[in-house]
Formats: C-alpha cells, structure tokens, sequence
C-alpha cells in the first residue's frame, strides 16, 4: 500500500518567524534579541517613567512607559542612531502619527528628547490573538476595512498593509500601524473614480514601489504605482492569510475579486471590500426565495394575489428600463427630473410617478402639486396601484385638485385589489369614519387588520387603537398594546404617542 507523506504542520496566518507586537509596530526586534537598553526600569523621562525594555531596532529602542501625572500607558520610541537620514525619516515618522490624527492610526501621546537623542510616545496596543477564531475572521476584517478607509478619505494610501501592522486596542478595535511608507494620494480632476499614479513617500522622499512582497499588488512592486485598488489587494491577501489559508466558500468569491491582476478588476474601495463581508451569507438564489414566498403569500392572502404575482414576475423579468430609473451618483436632482421626464412622456408608468413626486415634493424643480396630480392621473390610468394610491391621497386632502372623497376611494378600491398596503390603510379610514363612503367599522377594521397583518406599521397602529377602544372589533385591550408594540419598533410615531399616553 502506499504511504503518504505526513501532512504539514499548520502554519500561522502571521507569516513565518513574524511577530505581532508593539515591538513589531515601531520597527524593533524582540526583546530577548538584546539583553538591555539604555534605560532601566523605573528610568525617568519628562513625564515619563520607563516600565520595561520592550527592544531595539536598527535605529531605535523600545520601552513601554507610564505617565507620571496621568498613569497612562505608552510605547516610547527612542532614536539611537543619529544618522541625519534616520533622523529625519523619525521627525517625519513622527509628525504624521501627530497630524494625521485618526482614529485608525496610533494616538500620538507626545515627544520629547532625552540626552540629545529624540523620542515620541505612541498608545500601546494590543497583538491580535493567534489564532484568531474563524468565526471572528470576518468581522475583524471588516473593522480593518473601514479603518483603511479612513486612511484613504484623508487622502493617503498605506502601502504596507499586512498583519504584522494591525494591531488593536483593549475594545478590540484595530489600528493600522507602520507609517513608513504611507504616501500621499494625487487625484485627477474631473473624473470621478479617484485614480492615483506614482507618487513619494511622506516619510522620506522615495518613490512608491515598495511594500511586503506577500502581499503588495503587482502593479506596486513592478511598475511602482500605489492605488487604492492596491491597498484593497492587500486586504484580500490579508483575509486569506487569517484563514491559514483555507477560507471558507462564502469568502473565497471576495478574496479572489480583491487580488485580481489588473487594479479595474478588483473592488474599487475599502468600504466596497467591506460590504461584500457583510454580505457573504446572503442566499445565492435569493430570487428563488423571494419567489416562493410571493406564492405563499399570494394563496395565504388572496386581496394581494395581484401586487405579489407582479413583484414575482419582476423579480423574474425585470423591466428593461429599470436601471434607467435610478439617479446616477453624479446626477443632480433636476437633471433626473429632466432625464425621467423623457421617460415619463414616452409612457413609462415607474417614470410617471418619479415626475410626479418630483413635482409634489419639489425635487429637482418647484413644488407644483397640480403637475404631480397630473402625472398621478396618468400612471394610476395605466394601472399603477402607488399612482392610485397616492392620487387617492391628494383627492382626499385636496392637494393640486377639488376635494372629492368619492373619488378617492375608488382609486383605493383599484390599488387594494392590487395588494397596496397603503391604499388598505387609507380605506380603512374611510370606511371607519364615513368619509365618500357609508360607514362601516367593522370592514374598516379588516381591511386595516388585512394591511397591519402584512407588516404596515400605520394600519397596525389602527389596528391597535381598534382592539383598545373596541371600535370595529371587541374591545381587548392587551392584543391592542401587541398591535401598538409592533409598529412603535418600526418607527411609528401615533402608536408611540399611545403607548405614552396609556
């Protein structure tokens, strides 16, 4: 029988012989690499008393502190080696911790010199446990994600990104560290993607081009140009590394978008790389899902048989011209009034209703709640149960037209029969106080009952004042603060106001 070799000992997502630690972040070697430093423990510095030798790098020694005044824990850089290009790599290092002032970066905690040779004091942070629970992967990530993000909208792309400089604070909140190689970022005007090109590093001048081999992108290591896309590529090597790498199938899609080849490919954003973690368990066939649960509902409640089939059919179908209807990031509000009034007088209903409450609202134009009746009329003639709806709405109110409550409720007839909750709600009313309809509580209360039990917080709020003062239905106070309970958490204010007043 055939032997197979002996599997390879699990390797840690830090990297071989990697460190995380403070002495990592400020660029030192660990402790035990040197017996000593120059300051002993219980060593004053300014306000500062040294607590242990933390390690010495090629030009600087380590040392957590305390603050005498305020008992604050720090890690203290000390600069032994006076070179003027370490010198001024250090000042520069150190005033970009200062001035930038993120939350996503160190706290700067102060400076100071100490027998000719310069220091700075930074928060001490936490390593990231190792390993890192699977389950937590993902959110942690996520965290790190808006943090380098942060980084971009000041306008600095990071370069370096790798777990040996993430670290965390005692809330478990990360902190990019390592500003070594931290570069400014260089717009183009009038495009609307922030595109980036070569630049240098605020810390000493050189060109970009640099970055941890594991997990710099292609175009930053070969053709020296750092881009946000370059940074996104670094969190997606990063994520695969957390997972040892073996991620699980819902972030393998993420990981292999992120470290594509060409910079287009790849997220366009941290916040974008973010949103995809977030959204990793949401169901493949999300569509097939939605359609079974528009049949259930179309045979649980017949009255929205109509609305339901059409959401399924839409769901399977989508409308052609549904993209068209959405405003465009860079498109002013009258520039989409002006766009989906095209769209409106070639007959498109969805359309109509956008002019219409363009013109009820006065976005993009005045108010002109005749025009938005207008349009209303014209969309709820092509059977549109929101245009019946809301033209119901300005019938009864007398928004841009005569009043005429008869009318009214016809048109809420028409949009009930296709399942529109808030045509149900507004009849309810009607037919609860008499208004263009003969009085009738009782099938008021249902139709309220019908809408509140398909989740709309008003008709729930009717629903729960019925059951409390028993109009429509027996009185039965405890199934009213049920009602009244449901639609307070989603926001409701009458029911809010009831609760209150109870």
């Amino acid at each position: 029988m055939l032997s197979r070799e002996p599997r390879p000992a699990r390797r840690s997502w830090r990297g071989p012989g990697e460190v995380i630690s403070v002495e990592k972040w400020l660029g030192a070697r660990r402790a035990d690499a040197s017996p000593r430093g120059r300051l002993a423990p219980g060593a004053r510095i300014g306000e500062w008393r040294v607590s242990a030798f933390l390690g010495i790098g090629l030009s600087a020694e380590v040392y957590r502190v305390t603050n005498v005044r305020f008992a604050q824990e720090g890690a203290l850089k000390l600069l032994v080696d006076g070179t003027r290009g370490l010198r001024e790599r250090f000042f520069t290092e150190a005033d970009a911790i200062r001035f930038l002032s993120l939350r996503a970066l160190p706290r700067y905690m102060g400076s100071g010199e100490y027998d000719g040779m310069p220091f700075y004091v930074m928060e001490y942070l936490q390593p990231l446990p190792c390993p890192m629970p699977r389950g937590e992967v993902a959110g942690f990530m996520n965290r790190v994600a808006k943090a380098v993000q942060q980084l971009h909208d000041a306008g600095y792309i990071h370069r370096d990104l790798k777990p040996g400089n993430i670290l965390c604070r005692r809330n478990g909140e990360p902190v990019l560290i390592d500003l070594g190689l931290v570069k400014t970022r260089g717009t183009v005007v009038g495009d609307p993607v922030v595109r980036h090109g070569r630049g240098v590093s605020i810390i000493d001048g050189k060109p970009v081009g640099v970055g941890t081999l594991d997990y710099a992108a292609p175009e930053q290591l070969l053709k020296g140009e750092a881009t946000v896309e370059s940074d996104v590529f670094a969190l997606g090597k990063i994520l695969r590394s957390m997972y040892d790498g073996r991620p699980p199938g819902n972030v393998k899609p993420i990981i292999r978008r992120a470290t594509r080849e060409l910079p287009a490919d790849r997220y366009r954003s941290a916040n974008d790389f973010a949103a995809a973690l977030r959204h990793r368990n949401y169901p493949r066939f999300a569509w097939a899902i939605l359609l079974l649960a528009c049949l259930v509902g179309a045979a649980l409640f017949p009255v929205a048989k109509p609305g339901l089939v059409r959401l399924a059919r839409n769901v399977l179908y989508p409308p052609e011209r549904g993209r068209a209807l959405v405003q465009l990031s860079d498109e002013s509000e009258a520039e989409y009034l002006e766009r989906m009034t095209k769209l409106a007088v070639s007959g498109d209903p969805q359309a109509k209703i956008e002019v219409a409450e363009a013109y009820f609202y006065g976005r993009g134009t005045v108010t002109n709640r005749a025009a938005a009746v207008s349009w209303y009329r014209s969309a709820a003639a092509d059977d549109e149960p929101d245009a019946q709806a809301s033209l119901g709405y300005c019938l009864l109110h007398g928004h841009g037209c005569e009043r005429n409550a008869a009318e009214a409720v016809k048109w809420w007839t028409l949009a009930v029969e296709k399942g529109c909750l808030s045509a149900m709600n507004d009849l309810a009313y009607c037919y609860m106080n008499g208004i263009g309809v003969e009085q009738d509580e009782a099938r008021g209360f249902q139709l309220a009952l019908q809408a509140a039990e398909l989740g709309h917080p008003p008709a729930q709020a009717m629903v729960g004042e019925c059951y409390r003062i028993g109009r429509g239905v027996e009185r039965d106070p405890n199934r009213g603060e049920i009602w009244l309970y449901r639609a307070a958490r989603k926001g409701n204010k009458r029911a809010k106001k009831m609760l209150r007043e109870r």
